[in-house]
């Protein structure tokens, strides 16, 4: 039997013009080709193109890495207060989580409440007053002026006020009547005064005119003389009344006028009286408000509140009835924000592409990553100069944010506390696999050919 694989290598080497002069089976078994070889052959090209387009396109990130710790995002917050008073209750305890404008403790507020009620009092007061004084200045309703006020008003306040509106509004208009009727009634005696003159001078000009009628009868003795001399008489008396009267009218205008000022007069000076009381109690409402927004303000500081969420740290006064001292500090309490700072050390030669508001992983050392995984982080700041270290290494320091404080599952959330050291991977960019690869090569020939 022929084997035919000892006759290809035998018929190898043979030249295709030889092959007219075999037989035809030495000529089909050299012309049959390794198919199989050259399949593998294609795979393989196929395999390196494939390679190197997914080289070519395919990123992965870029990473710079530090090294830092946790530092605290705020500093420690000492809980005072400025009056001082007597320890009342006490509402948290060393080491307990409080949150924000959570109450820690309470302070005696007898004297200062008391005195608050007190000004509260005089403020209803002197409301009460003002709408009593704006319905007398403007002559309107008291229920119209109370009614503007917002806040409601004790019952006994507004009957006080109410009392003395319809007392003084009675004396007000019973002043305003009586001066009144006085122009009334010079009105009425000057029109009197009127009508008696006009009845006079008609009187006067029929007396005079008998008068001149009978004159030259005396010489003939129809009258007498002594009628005459009595006309005479009615005469002068008729001329001097008239006089009179035309002397009254003026002094009777006179006083009315005078009557009528004397209404407008009372009015103004009534108005002024009530706007210049309106003045003064306005300015004192006015200054036991802010006296009493200050009283309000130290009732409120006898609750001490928390002013962040945290932790709290030390209580310095824990007995009941205890006095504590004017501005005395009463409670530390370690702040706890909803994120953590990490100031990360990084090399000078690794700074050029780190800028504020690039995304970064924070790992902690204390903890497996690969079990509790880490936090998202974002850089806020950077410092504008190296910083040296004890050991003479110069690094720069980044500042970064968390997204979060807590690691872990949801259910076993594990909790940082500043100190703690991280391991910092800052996101600058991405590159692809081949410019990884092709990065030894670029590298060798820009710097080739240029050593001495």
């Amino acid at each position: 039997m022929i084997d035919l694989n000892k006759l290809r290598r035998h018929l190898g080497n043979a030249d295709t013009t030889d092959l007219k002069y075999m037989s035809y089976s030495s000529e089909a078994v050299l012309q049959q080709s390794p198919v199989l070889s050259r399949m593998l052959l294609w795979l393989v090209a196929l395999f390196i193109v494939v390679m190197i387009v997914w080289a070519s396109l395919a990123e992965v990130d870029e990473f710079t890495r530090g090294e830092g710790k946790i530092v605290p995002s705020s500093d420690i917050q000492v809980v005072g207060n400025l009056e001082g008073g007597i320890l009342v209750s006490l509402m948290a305890s060393e080491g307990e989580l409080v949150e924000r404008d959570q109450p820690l403790l309470q302070i005696d507020d007898t004297l200062f409440a008391s005195s608050a009620r007190e000004q509260q009092i005089q403020m209803h007061q002197l409301q009460a007053k003002v709408a009593r004084l704006r319905a007398e200045a403007t002559r309107s309703s008291l229920d119209d002026e109370l009614s503007k006020i917002k806040s409601g008003l004790p019952g006994n306040v507004v009957t006080e006020e109410r009392g003395l509106f319809d007392a003084r509004d009675r004396g007000y208009k019973a002043k305003l009547n009586s001066l009144q009727q006085k122009v009334t009634q010079k009105q009425q005696e000057l029109s009197s005064i009127k009508v008696e003159k006009d009845h006079l001078s008609k009187s006067y000009e029929l007396a005079l005119r008998e008068l001149n009628i009978n004159r030259p009868m005396v010489k003939d003795g129809a009258v007498s003389e002594v009628e005459l001399l009595r006309l005479e008489r009615e005469v002068n008396d008729l001329k001097s009344r008239v006089e009179q009267a035309e002397l009254a009218i003026p002094q009777l205008q006179a006083a009315l006028q005078e009557s009528k000022q004397n209404v407008e007069s009372f009015k103004e000076e009534y108005i002024g009286t009530v706007r210049e009381e309106l003045t003064d109690t306005l300015s004192e409402l006015q200054r036991l408000e802010e006296t009493h927004g200050a009283l309000e303000d130290k009732v409120r500081r006898r609750t001490v509140r928390s002013p962040v969420r945290g932790t709290v740290k030390q209580l310095n006064v824990k007995t009941i009835g205890g006095v504590i001292q004017p501005g005395m500090d009463i409670v530390e309490i370690v702040p706890i924000e909803d994120s953590l700072l990490v100031d990360a050390k990084v090399l000078p030669a690794d700074i050029a592409f780190i800028h504020p508001g690039q995304n970064a992983a924070v790992k902690f050392t204390a903890y497996d990553y690969s079990i509790h995984g880490g936090l998202d982080a974002e850089v806020v700041q950077i410092s504008p100069d190296t910083i040296v270290d004890e050991e003479g290494v110069s690094y720069y320091e980044v500042r970064l944010q968390t997204t979060g404080r807590f690691i872990g599952a949801q259910d076993k959330e594990l909790d940082i506390i500043p100190g703690m050291t991280v391991h910092v991977d800052i996101l600058t960019g991405k590159k692809t696999i081949m410019d990884y690869l092709l990065k030894p090569i670029l590298k060798t020939k820009q710097l080739a050919f240029r050593e001495r």
